[in-house]
C-alpha cells in the first residue's frame, strides 16, 4: 500500500483559461453541455460576476445545509 504520494509531473493549475471548441452536429448531447455549464459556474464561484454569482446559487443548492 502506498502511504505517501507525490506528483511527478506538473499538472496546470485549475485556474487556468477555459477553452472552448465548437463542433456543429446534428444532435445536441444536453447532458453534456449541462455538466460543462455546472462545472464552470462552480468553478468560477467567489468571484463578482454573473457566473460566479451563478456559481453562487448552485453551491448553495447543493450543499447539505439546505
Amino acid at each position: 500500500m502506498v502511504r505517501n504520494y507525490q506528483r511527478k509531473t506538473q499538472r496546470p493549475s485549475s485556474d487556468r483559461r477555459l477553452r472552448v471548441a465548437f463542433t456543429r452536429r446534428e444532435q445536441i448531447d444536453t447532458e453534456k453541455i449541462a455538466e460543462v455549464l455546472i462545472r464552470v459556474a462552480l468553478r468560477e464561484a467567489g468571484i463578482a460576476s454573473p457566473i460566479g454569482q451563478a456559481g453562487d446559487q448552485l453551491r448553495a443548492l447543493l450543499s447539505s445545509e439546505r
